[in-house]
């Protein structure tokens, strides 16, 4: 390879870096200016948390409070979503099994994602989890951010 190939593949490799860099930071921010003011928006103390990795799962899993996963009701969502969330990376990297681990999470992610959505916006929920998938949830969060949450009267089952 010459040094002319050399230097264009270290000029493209750097500017792919720099993209997803700079992407990835747009998305941070908007997740974190949608769970702050979710969080404000529902009294929930220290909603800054949101801008702060780990602490950020405190403040989204306080704003849903509970949820049901599989017919079992997890009450104070703010202290089982990080624990979920961390645990199964961790076991994530466990060989074989390490695979259910991380389709664990995802799925727990997902009904997490579906039931925040439901609870600010029940007519688009299952279109933003779909979404989600691919990255989108931060977009999400932020579009949500100033919309008040439905009371359960509102909720059609």
């Amino acid at each position: 390879m010459t040094a002319a190939g050399l230097m264009a593949m270290m000029a493209y490799s750097v500017g792919l870096v720099a993209f997803f860099t700079i992407i990835f930071l747009v998305l941070y921010v908007l997740k974190s200016i949608g769970l702050m003011t979710m969080a404000a928006n529902k009294g929930i103390e220290n909603a800054w948390l949101a801008w702060i990795p780990v602490t950020d799962l405190y403040i989204a899993g306080s704003i849903l409070g509970e949820m049901d996963v599989f017919g079992n009701r997890l009450d104070n969502l703010g202290l089982w979503l990080p624990v979920v969330m961390i645990g199964c990376c961790v076991l994530a990297t466990i060989p074989f099994i390490g695979m259910i681990f991380s389709l664990a999470m995802m799925l727990f992610f997902l009904l997490f994602a579906y039931n925040l959505f439901n609870l600010y916006s029940p007519e688009q929920a299952t279109l933003y989890t779909i979404l989600s998938i691919f990255g989108l949830w931060a977009i999400f969060v932020f579009i949500l951010r100033n919309n008040q949450p439905v009371s359960d009267s509102n909720l059609q089952v």
